[in-house]
């Protein structure tokens, strides 16, 4: 990971002489987390979360969290963050991933080899079955592979899927024929979010609306209750084929979408885990001893940018404004300190091998900017920015954009949108906008951040680049090594940046864990979705 910033330590505000007003706004914002962050006491645990004994059974965990799923339960609908950690929970893959997000793992598949260049073959674990009892079968999972590649279902990962042909050859042997090489498919079965394997027959006996809020997957809990915009309870299932995880018995995940009240509510004792976006409530809470997990540079505040139509169709026009972004400033206050210069790919997932990005365009160079605005025949240059509404930290970082913007002389609109909204529009590809403000989370692939924005045909995709397609299927299909493979996506960091297809100011941690020292063995990962809750214990 290039340079990673600690959590509980962030950089010091620099003086890069901000405009006072957003300085302010951004000032208040801290303060009045952090207002609350000093009430209460805390009680923590090293921030290793090793204290609190040997494992062992039994106790409930209360976790209080931003919002529940917005695509709800089903796995492979899960694209959003709160989606992905319930699934997280509930569904596993064939494959899976070491805590260094990397290193594959078997899963539900005990064993697998590839037997041609196109041609992956899978050995299940015997005796693992779902959550109503019923034993996992090569079938089920020849099911939701394909599943997956339907175009009823309108999954997000169809597209990051090469399949040929998913067959059962016998009770326990899965074979996936892949239409070409696809570097990327070990890594994509390996999250329960992009290859989560379902019960055929259950799922054939559900609507689609029934799929949000229930499950049946084979993780370590099961859904005991679904209470919608309040509460999520689960229960260990005894059945898990891990054992003896998991260890505790029942986790409730309660909403309470303001930051500063999921803070004050871990400092009560109301809750015993949350997580917070902002470092220095991180910071906060670690002083008062509760523990705070590692910050992973896998949150790219990203900039999607419509290519297609207005003003941004003009590549000087669309430079321009990378080059009038102050990238320092926007860590130094947007971001509380904590982030690096980032590309579409972000800074801290681990395909990028750690080597710090030197991209194109993303030095701060108003006179440059400026310079291409007049050369670009564009004239004045009114840009509409769309981000989501109810968290005050993006608005202050979306108005400190504006005011850079407005020195080189381009004016910006903000709008702001429910974000269920916001990422219909963006699916739709009716943005309504020339500028689309999202986070990333950690994905299941590298490939996947590319296809979000960039897919050939896709509804989402607002540029028209045929070498940018032919370099993301080369990183896919003709990828010898992981090595090679970590190239490729360095290069195509670097491609999207030089052509301003997109503008990512930094990548910084999305959201720190919290938990109290009720909570103890668990570990943190990059994805942030506690996929491994199943090996924590009540201490």
């Amino acid at each position: 990971m290039p340079s990673p910033i600690s959590p509980t330590s962030p950089r010091s505000l620099r003086s890069l002489k901000p405009v006072r007003k957003l300085a302010l706004t951004l000032a208040a914002i801290t303060a009045a987390s952090m207002a609350l962050s000093g009430c209460g006491g805390g009680g923590g645990q090293t921030q290793s979360g090793t204290g609190g004994g040997k494992p062992h059974r039994g106790g409930t965990l209360v976790v209080g969290d931003e919002s529940q799923p917005l695509s709800g339960l089903d796995p492979i609908l899960a694209q959003a963050f709160d989606a992905k950690r319930m699934a997280a929970q509930f569904y596993e893959g064939l494959l899976s991933l070491g805590p260094d997000g990397s290193t594959l793992k078997p899963a539900l598949a005990a064993s697998w080899k590839q037997t041609t260049p196109t041609s992956y073959e899978f050995t299940l674990r015997p005796g693992v079955t779902f959550h109503d009892g019923q034993a996992v079968k090569a079938s089920d999972v020849a099911f939701s592979l394909k599943r997956i590649a339907d175009p009823k279902v309108h999954s997000p990962y169809a597209a990051l899927y090469k399949f040929k042909d998913v067959t059962a050859p016998s009770a326990d042997k899965v074979v996936v024929t892949l239409a070409q090489p696809q570097s990327s498919l070990l890594h994509l079965l390996a999250q329960p979010w992009s290859a989560g394997i379902v019960s055929e027959k259950w799922v054939k006996s559900q609507s689609a609306n029934a799929l949000k809020t229930k499950e049946n997957g084979t993780g370590p809990y099961k859904l005991a209750e679904f209470r919608e915009g309040s509460l999520i309870k689960t229960v260990r299932f005894d059945g898990y084929w891990d054992k003896p995880k998991p260890y505790i018995d029942q986790i409730e995940y309660r909403v309470i979408p303001d930051e500063a009240t999921r803070v004050q509510a871990l400092q009560s004792g109301t809750v015993d885990s949350i997580q917070v976006a902002l470092p220095k409530n991180a910071a906060s809470l670690k002083k008062r001893k509760f523990s705070v997990g590692d910050g992973y540079d896998v949150g790219a505040y990203w900039l999607g940018l419509n290519t297609l139509d207005g003003p941004l169709a003009n590549d000087k026009v669309r430079q321009a404004i990378s080059l009038g972004i102050d990238r320092k400033q926007l860590i130094s206050i947007g971001a509380q300190g904590a982030g690096v210069v980032s590309g579409v790919i972000p800074a801290g997932d681990p395909i990028l091998s750690g080597e710090k990005a030197d991209l194109p365009n993303t030095q701060y160079d108003p006179a440059k900017a400026k310079q291409l605005l007049a050369d670009s025949g564009a004239g004045p240059v009114k840009l509409k920015l769309a981000i989501r509404s109810n968290r005050p930290d993006k608005l202050a970082t979306a108005q400190l954009v504006k005011e850079q913007l407005s020195k080189i002389g381009v004016t910006v609109d903000i709008a702001q949108i429910p974000f269920e909204q916001l990422v219909s529009n963006l699916l739709s590809g009716k943005w309504n906008a020339d500028m689309m403000q999202l986070t990333s989370s950690l994905n299941a692939d590298a490939s996947q951040y590319l296809s979000l924005w960039f897919e050939k045909n896709g509804k989402t995709t607002k540029v028209d680049d045929p070498e940018l397609w032919q370099r993301m299927s080369d990183a896919i299909a003709k990828a010898d090594s992981a090595k090679d493979r970590s190239r490729m996506y360095r290069e195509l960091n670097q491609y999207v940046a030089e052509k301003a297809y997109m503008i990512v100011p930094y990548a910084s941690p999305a959201v720190y864990d919290v938990w109290s020292g009720k909570l103890a063995g668990f570990k943190t990962e990059a994805s942030s979705t506690r996929m491994f809750f199943k090996d924590a214990w009540i201490a």
